[in-house]
């Protein structure tokens, strides 16, 4: 079984992590501390199991989500999700099969954590504590139900032990009970032997004792039925006198006996009632009504005539209040704009009076396009004359600045400078000659020399101004002709400003406005004016919504004052007075106002005139109802007819009532006889009572025959209480009789020697019998116990020798033979091995090695144990070798190279050099880097720069 592709979705640091394309052998897989590496370990661990609660597990960002895909051995390929912490849901190639515990990888988990799982924690947990359950995982072979032999084998000991002790002393434990009894047996049976004397004297007493007992209680019999028969007379002496007075009222009636009827007061009640509030009812409408309006009833026809169009006008009244608010509205705003708008005007131009001073400027797109054009021309024509008037003052400045560059020929005035220079310097070397003859004659030469150089210089700059001179004029030549030509572009401008001027002037007249006002105050003013006119035409628009809406309204309200005036020759009080106003902008909201408030009360008045008819018309059904109901045709006065009914119904319901609490007497009455007891008393007491066929009439004739016999309560309550005292004398007499009786019984009982020792031979074999199989259950623990252990013995014998073969060449392999074989300890569930080394020396526990020998002598255990379990699972390493040196680390490489041939390994490492010895064992591993949750496929020498770097 190997893992092809892992679909990390949510898991701790692992967001949308997937390892793909994973094949067999080793798979490398390297990142720095906190980067994963242990929290992917877990999913490895718990992919065929499931995530339990209990788990110290990395909390998930919202639900554990991970999907595996597996390849077993056959080639069958398996889906594993998991899902939170529910089972995990497995699916073959041609089903869907939820997993169990052992479902995928055919092996518990417990097992599969420890064997194939292998941190430090493992390793170091392995050699440090002593564990049976481990130590069968790692030695196998049939070890995991070994294991468990001790534990049975003490349970069974010890339910023998609570049964009878460790050595079966009947005296003891559970046979403690059972066996006294049976010695209280042997005891008692030998006594009862011995008694054999009084028994037949004490068994005569007894019989005359019998017979007394049966005479009192006979006459506690009779005493009882007459204290029955007075309780009965007590308990139902009032039911009977109540009897006795329904009689007297009931022949005050003057119903017959067969007279019988169905009276109903209380509907006869409703409707009386309800007539007398109908008719109130109606009198108030009718009198409302009347109040309102007017007695004339003329104002009714003409009210229901105008029904429709009155309720019509009334349901429209919220509509027609919005209409007159939006009237008012549009009103207020129609005055608003329009002095906003003249107020715009003004502010624009004082010269616009009107919107007519606007509205008949046409400044349409085009007209501005034109007048845009116009604008641009003119101030191109401005920007031109400006440069021209610019060009010639700079021509003129030029010319003046060219002419005064002219310089003279004068070769006199350089004779002269250098005479008087030469002149100058002699004088001075003359003066310095008489002080220093050098010194003079140098200032002489200097002077001379210097002033022929000047004057050299001067000579050759004379031609040079004469070169110059002549560019001069040619320059003035050529300003001279340009001025010319910039005059006579000068006049072309002017002519066409002059027009422009004109153009202007006229925009200027159609605006009303100053000449004052510049091109692009004009083109600004065109502006205003076609803002205005869409404000005017707006205001045009929102005129004409004015009016058809005060139209609309003025119709409406036409139409309700007509409605009004069918009206007002009646003087009507709600109405009031009519008004006749002509209807305008300014009082239509208050005439409005009036007429809906008229309407409204028109309604009114149609409300309560329909009520009267409804309240009549509620009133006639009802007065019709009622000579049903009281079987009549015709009436004179309906209420006083109704409450005759109601008299004679109460005193025929009063009738009913006391015959039918004269039969509930008589049946209490009856009750109270009918059990057999009291019927056989009542039928044994001598009575001058009349006989007839009916068995219950008797009863009750009997019955009352009794009670003529007491004058009043109190005679019968002292009759009874004479009784009771006789009664309860008989029952001490019959209980002293009794007790005597049981004292005689139990005295016999005791002296029944034969029927004491059958008791006593009973009681002995009951307990023997209970005995028995708790003595049968107590060996039967104790053999099995025995048989476990001396098959645990046997068997630990016989695979001594053969257990760790496997991890013993393992072992010499990582250590290059320094240790050639692992032994068990005596107690082969010890948790511990002993280790032969080279030389034949043997270590006797694992506590005697390094740390890191310790480590790989349980890791040779795991591996050897892991090739012995099919199918064959991946086997996960999580830094497992920090502790080895490099050659044993090599070694180990080695092992897994070899272990990954049958088993897909996965080596989760931060070291760069476990890197390097994979790379160069084995050339077909793959490799990831894992960076905080992050997988990437690399190559081992990446791998191995990237773990360096950390």
């Amino acid at each position: 079984m190997k893992i092809t592709q892992l679909d990390i979705r949510d898991f701790g640091v692992f967001q949308g992590e997937k390892l793909e394309e994973l094949g067999n052998g080793i798979i490398v897989v390297g990142g720095a501390n906190r980067s994963g590496k242990t929290t992917l370990m877990e999913i490895l661990r718990n992919i065929p199991f499931g995530f339990s609660k209990g788990s110290k597990l990395p909390p998930p960002k919202f639900q554990y989500d991970v999907r595996c895909d597996l390849s077993s051995d056959e080639g069958e390929e398996v889906n594993v999700l998991l899902k939170g912490f529910s089972n995990p849901e497995v699916v073959y190639r041609n089903a869907q099969v939820k997993g169990s515990n052992k479902g995928v990888y055919d092996i518990d988990k417990g097992t599969y954590k420890e064997l194939f799982t292998i941190s430090l924690d493992e390793l170091n947990k392995s050699s440090d504590k002593e564990d049976s359950n481990l130590q069968s995982m790692l030695l196998g072979a049939g070890f995991k139900h070994i294991v468990k032999i001790p534990g049975v084998a003490k349970e069974l000991r010890q339910k023998a032990n609570v049964i009878g002790g460790t050595r079966g002393n009947p005296a003891t434990k559970m046979f403690k009970p059972f066996d006294e009894n049976i010695k209280k047996g042997l005891e008692g049976r030998k006594r009862s032997t011995l008694l054999l004397t009084s028994y037949m004297q004490k068994k005569n007493s007894l019989s005359c004792l019998e017979d007394n007992i049966i005479l009192k209680e006979r006459q506690l019999l009779e005493s009882d039925n007459n204290l029955i028969k007075l309780e009965l007379l007590k308990h139902n002496y009032e039911l009977n006198e109540k009897k006795e007075n329904l009689i007297v009222e009931l022949q005050t009636y003057f119903f017959g006996p067969d007279y019988v009827k169905e009276y109903n007061i209380e509907g006869a009640e409703n409707l009386k009632i309800q007539y007398i509030k109908e008719l109130e009812k109606y009198n108030n409408d009718n009198y409302e009504f009347q109040r309102e309006t007017a007695k004339d009833e003329l104002v009714k026809v003409i009210l229901m005539e105008n029904k429709r169009l009155i309720i019509s006008y009334y349901n429209g009244i919220s509509g027609i209040k919005e209409i007159s608010k939006n009237l008012i509205r549009v009103k207020t705003e129609y005055y608003e704009k329009t002095g906003t708008i003249m107020n715009k005007i003004k502010k624009a131009n004082d010269n616009w009076i009107n919107f007519d001073d606007v509205t008949k400027v046409c400044c349409d797109e085009m007209q501005q396009h034109i007048l845009n054009q116009n604008i641009e021309k003119y101030k191109k024509i401005k920007v031109d004359k400006i440069n021209l008037d610019k060009k010639i003052e700079d021509s003129k400045m030029h010319r003046d600045v060219l002419e005064k560059q002219i310089a003279p020929r004068d070769s006199i005035t350089y004779m002269k400078k250098y005479l008087y220079i030469t002149m100058l310097f002699m004088i001075i070397g003359v003066v310095l000659f008489f002080i220093d003859k050098m010194l003079g004659c140098s200032i002489i030469t200097i002077g001379a020399l210097g002033t022929a150089l000047y004057l050299f210089i001067n000579y050759s700059n004379r031609k040079l101004i004469v070169v110059r001179n002549t560019e001069i004029k040619t320059q003035l030549d050529n300003i001279i002709i340009n001025s010319k030509n910039n005059s006579h572009e000068i006049k072309k401008i002017d002519a066409n400003l002059k027009e422009l001027n004109n153009i202007m002037d006229e925009y200027r007249d159609i605006l009303k406005l100053d000449e004052q006002v510049s091109v692009d105050g004009i083109k600004d003013y065109f502006k205003t004016v076609a803002y205005l006119k869409d404000e005017i035409f707006e205001y045009y628009l929102l005129k004409k919504k004015l009016m058809d809406q005060f139209d609309d309204l003025c119709e409406t309200l036409n139409n309700i004052g007509n409605l009004l005036n069918k009206f007002t020759f009646f003087n009507t009080k709600s109405l009031g007075v009519i008004s006749s106003k002509k209807i305008c902008l300014d009082n239509i909201d208050s005439i409005c106002s009036d007429l809906l408030l008229k309407i409204e009360t028109l309604y009114k008045n149609l409300i309560s005139l329909e009520k009267v008819d409804m309240s009549f018309s509620k009133l006639k059904i009802l007065e019709k109802e009622i000579l049903d109901f009281l079987c009549k045709k015709v009436t004179e006065n309906i209420i006083s007819d109704i409450e005759k009914y109601i008299n004679n119904g109460e005193k025929y319901k009063r009738y009913k009532k006391q015959q039918d609490e004269f039969k509930i007497i008589q049946e209490k009455l009856l009750q109270s006889v009918k059990s057999h007891r009291i019927k056989d008393i009542l039928h044994n007491v001598k009575h001058d009572a009349l006989q007839t066929d009916n068995e219950n009439q008797n009863l009750l004739n009997i019955l009352q025959e009794l009670y003529n016999q007491y004058i009043s309560i109190d005679e019968l309550n002292y009759d009874y209480k004479v009784s009771s005292n006789e009664n309860k004398e008989l029952i001490g007499e019959l209980d002293i009789l009794k007790n005597e009786k049981q004292t005689l019984k139990d005295e016999v009982t005791a002296l029944n020697s034969d029927e004491m020792l059958l008791q006593y031979e009973k009681d002995i074999i009951e307990a023997r019998g209970k005995l028995r199989p708790l003595a049968e259950k107590y060996a039967v623990y104790n053999t099995a116990a025995l048989f476990l252990e001396k098959i645990r013995e046997r068997f630990l014998e016989n695979t001594k020798d053969k257990l760790l073969k496997g991890a013993s060449n393992i072992l010499s392999e990582i250590t290059s033979g320094e240790y050639k074989d692992i032994m068990p300890q005596d107690d082969l569930m010890q948790g511990d091995f002993k280790t032969k080394l080279w030389d034949e020396s043997i270590k006797e526990s694992s506590k005697e090695l390094s740390r890191g020998t310790k480590e790989q002598l349980f890791l040779a255990v795991r591996i050897s144990r892991i090739k012995e379990i099919k199918p064959r699972l991946p086997v996960i390493f999580d830094d497992s070798f920090v502790n080895f040196d490099i050659a044993h680390t090599k070694n180990t490489v080695k092992a897994l190279v070899e272990l990954s041939k049958t088993n897909q390994i996965f080596v989760l490492t931060c070291h760069a050099a476990l890197i390097e010895i994979i790379m160069a064992k084995a050339s077909n591993a793959l490799y990831f880097k894992l960076d905080k949750g992050k997988f990437t496929k690399s190559s081992g020498e990446n791998l191995k720069e990237y773990l360096k770097e950390l």
